[in-house]
């Protein structure tokens, strides 16, 4: 089996988005690291693994061995400053769009932009897709990205590297972007707004 045979055999399993194998010679034998992208952004924890590995098990090759891997979750740091069209309340239009760009399923049975299921390994964060949902947002007159000292577009706890500038954040093969925009763990993502204009 290939590397690309392993990965598509273990996205069979309903609670997998998405896995990449890596096939390494350990010495004695190969053994296929698949790295998986579970569904929800729920932890790849042991119970899980063990479970995924006797998934395998029937499919695995002879003189292979199985080690099933968590992503590298990226968490990101992101801000910009909104004007609220006139006669719409700052507060109100700023939680419709923390709601909109939250990580959790939407009142409306509709996922929030950084949902865990939205983005899987490699795929970039567009800065054009973020300035168009918000566009949609109620109240929304402009978003204003431009390169200002609070203004941010980047990794979290690291330095900007033109991300704003490029109009995207990408990530390496095995990389998931993460904002969970928990005020509690900014370290886990954040997203923040910088209200101007309206009521």
């Amino acid at each position: 089996m290939t590397e690309a045979d392993y990965a598509e055999v273990v996205q069979r399993h309903s609670e997998v988005q998405k896995a990449i194998a890596t096939m390494r010679w350990t010495g004695s034998w190969y053994t296929a690291y698949i790295t998986v992208d579970r569904k929800g952004g729920r932890e790849v924890d042991l119970r899980f693994k063990k479970e995924l590995c006797s998934f395998m098990e029937r499919f695995r090759m002879a003189g292979h061995d199985i080690e099933i891997d968590t992503p590298r979750f990226v968490p990101l740091d992101i801000a910009f400053t909104v004007c609220v069209a006139p006669g719409f309340l700052r507060s109100a239009v700023k939680q419709a769009l923390l709601e909109t760009f939250g990580s959790t399923d939407l009142p409306d049975g509709q996922r929030g932009f950084f949902h865990p299921d939205n983005y899987t390994f490699e795929q970039p964060v567009y800065l054009s897709q973020i300035v168009a949902k918000a566009m949609q947002v109620p109240g929304v007159l402009w978003i204003d990205t431009s390169e200002k000292p609070v203004h941010r577009f980047k990794c979290w706890g690291q330095p900007s590297q033109g991300e704003l500038g490029e109009g995207m954040i990408t990530f390496d093969r095995l990389e998931i972007m993460r904002l969970d925009n928990d005020p509690n763990a900014p370290e886990n993502g954040r997203i923040e707004f910088f209200m101007e204009g309206g009521l």
